[in-house]
């Protein structure tokens, strides 16, 4: 080894005893790092989020219990000497329980093939199951528990995938090309609807699925069904009537934003700057990730394209 570290970190916490309701967030984490006679460096850790209270999960409703959590994630980078290096990460977190999950792997790539051409590229991939996302929220048929006010969630599952690229090009020492670029595209799919039951738990009624019927927007074998249209009806009392209703919330995200610069010192201390910046963003309801599709989605989506013209001269004064 050509050096190692070790540490234990405890941030917030006391003691477990006295973690109790007033602690909002906090977590004990276990990390080294060793680096290898070749130049390559591995690190990991792992970590420990007690089980707390959140003022957000409900939008401002009433305070609800944020489970525990067990956080791991691994790493590992080879030589950066090299003109080509790479340092892939894998990360995975769930929580103790509530089914929450999380798995993202990612990896830095950087190529030099001469002093003055850089290239890095990041691409990552992070999959999500949660089911306590947000839904919305309703005065229908006004439930004591939480103060009058239902508060939904959903089951989600989402599958993320983005790309962080970056050049740099040195034609010469007086003029240099710089570009970035950031695609991404997002897909989260719903499965199953609950509400909060009580406050400061982590307790949920949970909503079977049934089948809608247009007569007066029923749900039969269930509390809750989608129409053809998309609507999701949701019937609390179960008397087969629709109490509350709300839009599809499966969603598709494809967006690209991409810079590009060049300068030119066209003499000492006077440099021209050309600049182009494109946005490109669509959002569907599709709910599905599909990488072809989306991808074309993406570059297909309507862009904004702005060009600047920056101008320095050096007086000399």
């Amino acid at each position: 080894f050509h050096n190692w570290s070790h540490d234990v970190l405890e941030t917030g916490v006391g003691s477990l005893s006295n973690w109790g309701d007033a602690h909002l967030r906090g977590v004990f984490q276990a990390r080294g790092e060793v680096e290898l006679l070749n130049y390559w460096e591995l690190n990991g850790s792992v970590g420990y989020s007690p089980e707390s209270v959140s003022r957000t999960l409900t939008r401002g409703g009433p305070v609800m219990v944020d489970p525990a959590t067990v956080r791991s994630s691994f790493r590992f980078q080879s030589d950066r000497r090299n003109w080509f290096n790479v340092g892939p990460r894998i990360e995975y977190n769930r929580a103790t329980r509530g089914d929450w999950s999380e798995f993202s792997v990612d990896a830095e790539m950087e190529v030099r093939p001469s002093s003055g051409l850089q290239l890095e590229i990041e691409p990552e991939l992070s999959l999500e199951r949660n089911p306590h996302q947000y839904v919305g929220e309703t005065g229908a048929l006004g439930y004591a528990p939480t103060f009058g006010t239902r508060y939904l969630f959903g089951d989600l599952d989402r599958t993320e995938f983005s790309m962080e690229t970056r050049l740099d090009w040195a034609f010469s020492p007086h003029l240099t090309l710089q570009l970035f670029a950031q695609p991404l595209i997002s897909a989260g799919s719903y499965r199953s609807y609950r509400q909060l039951t009580r406050p400061g738990t982590y307790r949920f009624d949970v909503f079977e699925e049934g089948t809608f019927e247009d007569a007066a927007a029923t749900c039969v074998g269930g509390r809750t069904c989608e129409a053809p249209d998309g609507t999701r009806h949701v019937d609390f009392d179960g008397d087969g009537t629709a109490d509350y209703s709300f839009g599809d919330r499966d969603f598709n995200v494809r967006s690209l934003i991409g810079n590009a610069v060049l300068r030119w010192e066209y003499r000492p201390g006077s440099p021209i700057f050309f600049v182009w910046q494109r946005q490109q963003s669509e959002e569907a309801a599709l709910g599905d990730f599909s990488f072809g599709r989306d991808v074309g989605a993406m570059f297909g989506a309507p862009s904004d394209d702005r060009f600047i013209i920056k101008v320095d001269y050096w007086l000399g004064l």
